[in-house]
């Protein structure tokens, strides 16, 4: 665990980055805010003139975007989880989501997650996806 952390067992961390995913795909933004550390940044893959939400935002930008509603019906996007593996204070988790959008098309994405967690609160997120899939995607009008 990090120097000076409150120890975190790994099944609990990779709880907390399940619950985090689940709260994303649903837009449960008191969910988000709770499992966040004060200081908490989120980065994502990509070229950011090629794929908008790639970089790094603090947890401030992070929590106005959750705070959107979703495009997709049903409560949002639905995550499966795959492998989760816990070392230290990280977590890196699989996870593929899936949403329909009121006219009918589906997003289907895999998704590789690195948690790094601090004072039991997830402090880094960083996500790795395929960004043209999701570039192209997002960008065609619903």
């Amino acid at each position: 665990m990090a120097e000076g952390s409150p120890a975190m067992d790994h099944a609990a961390m990779k709880q907390a980055a399940r619950d985090f995913l689940v709260a994303i795909g649903r837009r449960d933004t008191a969910r988000i805010d709770a499992l966040l550390h004060p200081e908490a940044t989120y980065w994502v893959l990509g070229k950011p003139h090629l794929f908008s939400w790639a970089g790094e935002r603090d947890r401030a930008t992070f929590m106005q975007w959750a705070a959107t509603p979703t495009i997709f019906v049903d409560g949002g996007a639905k995550v499966t989880f795959g492998e989760a593996t816990a070392e230290g204070d990280r977590v890196a988790l699989e996870s593929t989501n899936i949403g329909v959008t009121p006219d009918g098309r589906t997003y289907t994405n895999a998704y590789h997650h690195l948690f790094t967690f601090r004072d039991g609160k997830i402090l880094k997120v960083k996500e790795y996806l395929d960004t043209q899939s999701a570039a192209e995607f997002f960008s065609r009008p619903g």
